[in-house]
């Protein structure tokens, strides 16, 4: 496990233009010399395109492999402040094109994550990701997550077991068809992050979108939760940019247990639940 445990996070809402891609990644960039002094900052899922897509001829024009543009602009800006930056894009790769996030340390890329758990109509462009990998961070072990995994519990279950300390989440919430509601005014996204922080006793941090594209509104309400689940920043207001910053001790995410009979995973029963 990696040394240092307080980071300062930042997650970023931000309002992207569709296709605009050169205008969004430069707010993007924009955004993090604006907080330079943060650790990580989180940017939303498919930052630099948009989310709604109306033809593969689209996304074949937008789509960028992990080492594009993107990916170097965000390298550079990351040298420049010494920030690790956690963003969505979508990513090609040969005949495949994937909603990623790229996770980008002062060094350069160290890898990414293709969402595992496609809504809706992305399966009509994207291929779902495989693996869920961990990144080493100065400051604790990272995961990473893209909106619809929040809805699979399994998901950060295994990334808590894993040793993760934070799950940086990039999302683009909408509201459900069937969604009335919700207490306390959250979109189900931050009842999500809530339970699944409390859950697994992790930090985790989402950066929505806000703005509406194509007939499509999004929720906003950007949140950072502690391993509570109290929103520690956030959420944040449904509509406009916004910048959510926290200071957390990932130190309270390596202790699982509540009491002495009373510990977040090793208390699980997977023989019992019969998954498979």
């Amino acid at each position: 496990m990696t040394g240092a445990t307080d980071v300062t996070i930042v997650a970023a809402q931000t309002v992207p233009a569709f296709g605009a891609v050169d205008r969004n990644r430069s707010r993007t960039v924009e955004l993090v010399r604006e907080h330079a002094d943060a650790d990580l900052v989180v940017l939303p899922e498919l930052a630099t395109t948009g989310y709604v897509f109306e033809s593969r001829a689209e996304l074949e024009t937008l789509a960028e492999p992990r080492d594009g543009k993107t990916a170097e602009t965000w390298a550079t800006v990351a040298s420049e402040t010494d920030t690790w930056i956690v963003g969505g894009l979508a990513e090609v790769d040969g005949d495949s094109y994937y909603n990623s996030s790229l996770v980008v340390s002062p060094d350069g890329v160290e890898g990414g994550y293709r969402k595992a758990h496609l809504w809706n109509e992305e399966k009509r462009w994207f291929e779902p990701g495989d693996e869920l990998p961990t990144f080493e961070t100065p400051f604790g072990r990272l995961g990473v997550q893209i909106c619809n995994d929040l809805w699979f519990s399994e998901t950060t279950v295994a990334q808590a077991r894993a040793g993760v300390d934070l799950v940086a989440v990039p999302t683009n919430w909408v509201p459900s068809p069937s969604e009335g509601e919700r207490p306390a005014g959250w979109t189900m996204g931050v009842h999500q992050a809530v339970a699944h922080a409390n859950e697994n006793r992790v930090f985790v941090a989402c950066a929505d979108r806000a703005g509406t594209e194509r007939g499509t509104s999004f929720e906003g309400q950007s949140v950072i939760v502690d391993p509570d689940g109290v929103p520690l920043a956030g959420p944040a207001p449904t509509t406009g940019e916004h910048v959510l910053t926290a200071d957390c001790d990932l130190e309270r995410a390596r202790t699982k247990a509540l009491t002495p009979r009373d510990d977040a995973l090793a208390d699980r029963r997977p023989d019992v639940y019969d998954l498979e």
